[in-house]
């Protein structure tokens, strides 16, 4: 069978990101002898004519659409995207092709999404089981009743299905694989994202165990670990550099120290395959090592960036972290001991934010003085989540309100007004902090300019430190 997978996400800002989300499910597909393509409209110039052109001469059986995120989570520069996805479907529907939508802004939101783009099919969370079980069904129904709306029979049981039917919206029970393959790299431009990206991104688990009250990882994920293979991940680094030249890799999983043992078998991996490759993790602070962090350096780690969200005890604990300003502090100290950048994601402005917080939070990542702090205002409130039920109690949205359009929470007792502006003048004043919501430190014409002088990797390590002053 034909099958067309179309990436819908064409944000370039900070840089461009493969879609290994639709690789995976491309390996999936691929296993089972379909033929298979990808159509990446992230660089597309028109997106109505790449659709239909590829349509025309591939003649897919079935599409599958990624939708990777529903909006850019940035607020005051909020920018919504299914305007832009809907001119794709609206580019596929008159090929009478079925479509069935996936992904994790999908699985967010999934009866809005079939109802904003009048689409019948969608997957919840991880897509490469369901799409199979979907192409298995479609085909034998197109064999026994190839007079009919072929895939109307015996599709509706699969696990992790969503569909629209009678205009009533159904969502079958969701599932989580064992384990899952590597995707099929050989279906993407590996060349032009290293180029215009910088690196290509490896997953090493799926899962979250923690509660942050605004995540959406443990609903789309589970919140149990499922890792992969530390040898099979190994490989996957040591093919993306053989076969595609490509010498950096981001470990995109948030929490690559989680667990410890994983972590530190993947890093004496590529130590003892000798594997000349330098990467970036996301990691959580509590439970960084000594020995973890030695073995990243070996390995050629350069960076890491923590999701540590707040920098005061008290806004810590309201966005449920499962860390103290210590084990910040502490992190920070390992970092800077094993020669580690390290780059701090906070989220300003949550739950019991005040300007008292606010000038904790800016006090002690002046103390610490990372390499970069790339700080967001305003928290994006998404279904399934803590954020949302303190945000109905507290009237920030109301019970049935559409949040499929970005809708952030910002603490009533600092205002949108004050949190903005002393982020803006705390910012400002620093070198080595990025705020995304305000133009700050995060031009991608500046960062396209960095590429194509080489630069690879995430940016953020070129950022001056501040200096520390003299005591």
């Amino acid at each position: 069978m034909q099958i067309l997978l179309i990436s819908a996400n064409n944000e370039k800002t900070p840089y461009p990101v493969s879609p290994i989300g639709l690789a995976y499910v491309a390996s999936a597909l691929l296993k089972d002898g379909h033929d298979v393509k990808i159509l990446d409209l992230c660089f597309a110039e028109d997106i109505g004519s790449s659709v239909q052109q590829i349509i025309a001469s591939f003649k897919p059986d079935i599409i599958g659409l990624s939708i990777r995120n529903i909006d850019n989570l940035t607020y005051p520069k909020s920018v919504f995207y299914l305007p832009a996805i809907k001119s794709v479907v609206d580019a596929v529907k008159p090929m009478n092709i079925p479509v069935i939508v996936g992904g994790s802004g999908f699985s967010l939101f999934p009866e809005a999404v079939l109802r904003y783009l009048g689409l019948e099919f969608g997957i919840v969370g991880e897509g490469e089981d369901a799409i199979r079980e979907f192409a298995r069904r479609y085909v034998c129904n197109k064999n026994v009743y190839p007079h009919t709306k072929n895939y109307d029979m015996g599709v509706y049981s699969i696990k992790n299905l969503a569909y629209m039917k009678d205009n009533r919206f159904y969502q079958n029970p969701t599932s989580f694989s064992a384990d899952f393959a590597r995707p099929a790299r050989g279906l993407l431009d590996n060349a032009r994202y290293l180029e215009l990206g910088g690196m290509a991104n490896v997953q090493t688990k799926r899962g979250c165990p923690f509660n942050c009250i605004y995540c959406t990882y443990p609903y789309l994920d589970g919140s149990r670990i499922r890792c992969r293979n530390a040898d099979d991940i190994v490989d996957e680094a040591e093919e993306l550099a053989n076969k595609y030249s490509i010498d950096y890799i981001f470990f995109v999983d948030d929490i690559f120290n989680q667990p410890l043992s994983h972590a530190m078998d993947i890093c004496k991996g590529i130590i003892k395959r000798g594997l000349k490759i330098s990467w970036t993790c996301f990691a959580t602070p509590k439970g960084m090592t000594p020995e973890l962090l030695s073995l990243m350096k070996a390995a050629g780690c350069n960076g890491v960036e923590f999701g540590t969200d707040a920098a005061s005890n008290e806004t810590l604990l309201k966005m449920g972290k499962s860390f103290s300003l210590e084990d910040v502090r502490k992190v920070s100290s390992l970092c800077d001991d094993a020669g580690l950048e390290a780059a701090h994601y906070l989220i300003l402005g949550g739950p019991g934010e005040t300007e008292e917080t606010l000038e904790e939070a800016f006090a002690f990542m002046d103390e610490i003085n990372p390499r970069a702090v790339i700080a967001m205002t305003g928290v994006r409130i998404y279904p399934n989540t803590a954020l949302e039920k303190i945000s109905l109690a507290a009237g920030v949205i109301k019970e049935g309100e559409d949040i499929l359009q970005p809708c952030f929470y910002i603490s009533p007792t600092i205002g949108e007004e004050r949190l903005l502006s002393m982020v803006k003048d705390h910012a400002l004043s620093q070198p080595n902090w990025i705020v995304p919501g305000l133009d700050i430190r995060n031009s991608e014409e500046k960062m396209a300019i960095l590429r194509r002088f080489g630069n690879k990797g995430p940016l953020w390590n070129m950022l001056k430190k501040r200096k520390k002053e003299s005591r």
